[in-house]
């Protein structure tokens, strides 16, 4: 079996490994490790599909759809996936005919009324053609053909120029062998020693290909002891061009479209080595995809800046008629500094010494011998110079060739700032020119007869190099203002400050009393038109704040309804600490947690909440709502469907103003809220149970669905606050509710003392002898539910009742009704708290607890002695209502 190398393969096919290594993730091929080889190796099947792989890439066949027509060994798929193309393919070529018509008949109105500077419509014009042509065309077309074509109608790249900051790097070369690079060994390494790795897109992790081979990098911190095998080093950063790219998109035409964009670039060009290799080898980078079955990435070139001809942006113009003020509140200062004139550094060794009047002295004899201010600035600045040319060797300086006065900005001395500039001893040829060298670009401009100063006094020079103006003022009066020069426009953002230099030329000594540089403020352009970027559609998607469990169960909160009113009440601002506003506030208000359950046939629920509400009380949750202080709205199924594009804006709205909607559910989870919605509302985000992400449901599967799991059987809506509640009295109420509840019996479902009486006699009375094992499942709607509900209140009940007790402490009872909770409790397990006689068997011990098994149920001896036991629990409700009772008679 012949074996390609996977260097050469790359190279044969023009594949990236990269690609490749995705190619095999996603099982379309496979690739071979011999035994102490160190590279993979691809046998004559891979390559063949390989081919395949390209031919359907270039027909721009989406890898999703590759993958879809290699799982068919027939052709069905690949049928599928070529009509569902050539359907696409149609839709743009109508559109591009569309496209034509338009700029056609733009073209012949403008020829019509006798435009004939319009060069570049026709040329559009026949490209356009051309392309259309080139897609109705039925030739057959070969493999180079199709590459074209593909190229051709690639989107086109629309790179944008990132700088990545200097960093320290780990890489997967191994120190032993550098020109090797060990990837899998290296993540193994990475990840057994917890070294931190960013999401993505944090610029901290890259790939590339060098002579090692699949290179990996990873930031490390600079005080990183690197005692690994594997090489770190020092990144070196700077400016590069970075494009998104999905893996499967052919890297190696992306990497060359990437290349040749910068051809044509005025602003930057790519950034080679003086042996003609990239300053760093092309990286990918992987970032976060919208889409989570394509892997995306950031594909990165080294670029640098190009300085574009000045008369790419165009010709400066002088403003005539500006005024010193309007300059000077045109251009304000970020800061000022002075120079200490003691302190100016020498360059190239000019006379320089400061006087006994503190003036510095300076003779430059050449104009390359110069001080440095020592003070950097960046554009936009401004210097102030106060200096005089002395007579000392001849010369007043105006009509001399010896009086100009300079200054650079930065160490090339070529580019210069100066008055009294382009002197000639034959004074008929002197300009006392205003010339300086373009900021940035470098081009000249010289402005004779406008730099003329006053001969043995001191003058005052400003220089002013804004971002709107460049003006030069000479003892009071603007010589030369200047607007919209290029580099005004430039990109100066990664510009460095640059020193000030004093510069001059000749022996005539200059005297400086005053060297003042002040940084300018940069003024920010507003790159976005007002409103541009404000919401003028709906968003697409959102949810609340605080997403969070529902429930925990292991707290006992096994009663779902009471989890959602705690999840509006939170999100209202009542709820921060249990119990208050929280799932105990609510297992009381309803008295889930203080009444025990009882359904005679149908399954009713396992708790008073859904007992309830399955009776026919459509508006039993408004009431609850109502007790707290809030309105409410219930709003059934049938409702939901006959309006449902009304109730989910509805819903949608709640959303974002950070208020979670409750849900009633048929087939599955009973309780539950919605969080947050996706596509405009097509998808809604379900929490339910003690979940900790969020359920991502279709709304077709909610609303008019007659069955599954997320029907919706109705919503609740949270209203306005209608009043403040006394949450004392409150809790007062909800022990005072329980000789009502305990009274509650109809023709499905008793609560309270019946509920354990009824239930008993159905055990003793043989209701279990007529049911299947099939039917009884895991027992819950014949007995598992009301165990639970027994459960859960002899165990919780006391959270309530304690805290009525807190808020209420006249209400001394509470303390004999707490015991008789805890009793029962104990009768369904003692080892749950409370008193159960020394030998008697709880429910758990007798097998009819939430181990019960039908055997148990439907044996006579056995059922006898679980009924007995729920008698004793019914006893003591029915003491609880008595002792209720007598303190309701005597606050009465």
């Amino acid at each position: 079996m012949d074996l390609i190398r996977i260097n050469d393969l790359t190279s044969r096919l023009g594949l990236s490994s990269r690609t490749l290594r995705y190619y095999e993730e996603i099982g379309l091929i496979e690739s071979i490790r011999p035994p102490q080889e160190k590279y993979r190796y691809f046998d004559e099947k891979a390559v063949e599909r390989l081919t395949q792989i390209l031919v359907l890439r270039k027909m721009q066949i989406p890898i999703k759809d590759i993958v879809k027509i290699f799982n068919n060994p027939d052709t069905t798929a690949l049928v599928d996936v070529f009509v569902e193309k050539m359907n696409e393919i149609d839709g743009e070529v109508t559109a591009l005919s569309e496209l034509k018509n338009i700029i056609y008949n733009f073209l012949q109105k403008m020829i019509d009324r006798g435009i004939r500077k319009i060069s570049a419509l026709p040329l559009l014009y026949e490209e356009m053609d051309r392309q259309l042509k080139l897609r109705e065309e039925q030739k057959p077309t070969g493999f180079e053909k199709l590459s074209e074509i593909s190229r051709r109608l690639a989107r086109p790249l629309e790179p944008a120029v990132i700088y990545l900051s200097p960093m320290r790097v780990l890489s997967s070369c191994l120190k032993e062998a550098p020109g090797f690079s060990d990837v899998s060994g290296f993540w193994s390494f990475v990840q057994a020693h917890e070294i931190f790795i960013n999401e993505p897109g944090g610029h901290s992790q890259f790939e590339f290909q060098s002579d090692a081979g699949d290179v990996r990098i990873l930031r490390i911190d600079e005080g990183f002891v690197n005692d690994s095998p594997y090489v770190d080093y020092q990144f070196e950063g700077g400016l590069f061009a970075a494009v998104n790219v999905y893996l499967e998109e052919d890297l190696a035409e992306c990497f060359q479209a990437l290349i040749s964009y910068f051809d044509d670039s005025q602003s930057y060009e790519v950034d080679y080595t003086h042996e003609g290799r990239l300053r760093q080898e092309a990286m990918l980078e992987r970032l976060l995809s919208p889409d989570e079955r394509r892997e995306l990435f950031s594909l990165l070139i080294p670029v640098k800046k190009r300085l574009a001809p000045p008369e790419y942006f165009g010709k400066p113009e002088e403003m005539k008629a500006i005024t010193l003020e309007e300059l000077e509140r045109s251009n304000p200062a970020v800061w000022t500094k002075t120079a200490e004139l003691s302190k100016l550094t020498p360059i190239n060794g000019p006379h320089y010494r400061l006087t006994e009047e503190g003036e510095a002295e300076y003779i430059s004899w050449i104009s390359t011998r110069v001080l440095s201010t020592n003070i950097s600035v960046k554009i936009p600045f401004r210097v102030d110079i106060e200096f005089r040319v002395g007579e000392e060797s001849g010369g007043w300086g105006h009509g001399r060739n010896e009086g100009s006065i300079r200054f650079h900005h930065g160490e090339d001395l070529n580019r210069v700032f100066g008055v009294n500039m382009e002197n000639n001893p034959d004074e008929r040829l002197s300009q006392e020119a205003v010339s300086f060298h373009q900021p940035v670009f470098g081009d000249y401009y010289n402005f004779p007869g406008r730099g003329r100063i006053n001969p043995g006094e001191y003058n005052r020079l400003t220089w002013i190099v804004g971002l709107k103006h460049f003006a030069v003022i000479l003892n009071g009066e603007v010589r030369y203002c200047g607007v919209n020069f290029p580099y005004m426009s430039a990109d100066l953002t990664l510009q460095k400050a640059q020193p000030i230099i004093i510069g001059s030329n000749g022996s005539v000594k200059k005297y400086y009393r005053l060297i003042q540089i002040s940084q300018l403020t940069q003024v920010h352009k507003n790159k976005i038109e007002e409103g541009a970027l404000t919401m003028r559609k709906k968003q697409s998607n959102n949810s609340i704040p605080n997403i969070h469990k529902l429930i925990t169960s292991e707290y006992g909160e096994n009663y779902w309804f009471n989890g959602c009113a705690r999840y509006l009440m939170e999100a209202a601002g009542e709820f921060k600490n249990e119990p208050d506003f929280g799932y105990w506030f609510f297992a009381g208000l309803t008295g889930d947690v203080l009444t025990q359950v009882y359904s005679y046939n149908e399954y009713m629920g396992e708790s008073v909440t859904p007992c309830m509400f399955n009776s026919g009380d459509q508006e039993y949750f408004e009431k609850i709502f109502e007790k707290c202080g809030y309105s409410s709205s219930y709003i059934t199924a049938k409702q939901l469907a006959a309006n449902r594009e009304m109730y989910l804006q509805t819903l949608i709205a709640y959303i974002d103003k950070g208020m979670p909607v409750m849900a009633l559910t048929y087939g599955g989870p009973p309780w539950g809220v919605y969080v947050g919605y996706e596509e405009y509302g097509k998808t809604l985000l379900f929490m339910t149970g003690d979940q900790v992400e969020p359920e991502r449901i279709s709304i077709d599967c909610i609303i008019g669905a007659s069955e599954g799991a997320y029907a919706a059987k109705g919503w609740l809506f949270l209203g306005e606050k209608t009043g403040n509640i006394d949450v004392k009295e409150a809790y007062g109420n909800m022990v005072f509710n329980i000789p009502y509840l305990f009274s509650v019996k109809t023709e499905a479902c008793c609560f309270g003392p019946e509920a354990f009486y009824a239930w008993a006699r159905g055990i003793e009375e043989g209701r279990m002898e007529r049911v299947t094992p099939e039917e009884f499942e895991d027992g819950w709607s014949f007995h598992v539910s009301n165990i639970c509900n027994m459960a859960t209140n002899g165990s919780c009940a006391d959270i309530v009742l304690a805290r009525a007790l807190e808020l209420n402490p006249d209400m001394t009872f509470l303390e004999d009704i707490r015991k008789l909770y805890q009793r029962t409790a104990a009768i369904w397990n003692g080892s749950s708290g409370g008193n159960l006689e020394e030998g008697s068997d709880d429910l758990e011990a007798l097998g009819g607890g939430f181990n019960v098994t039908l055997t148990n149920l439907q044996n006579t001896a056995q059922r006898a002695k679980i009924a007995a036991r729920l008698r004793e629990a019914g006893d003591c409700m029915a003491q609880v209502a008595e002792i209720i009772a007598q303190h309701m008679k005597s606050r009465n």
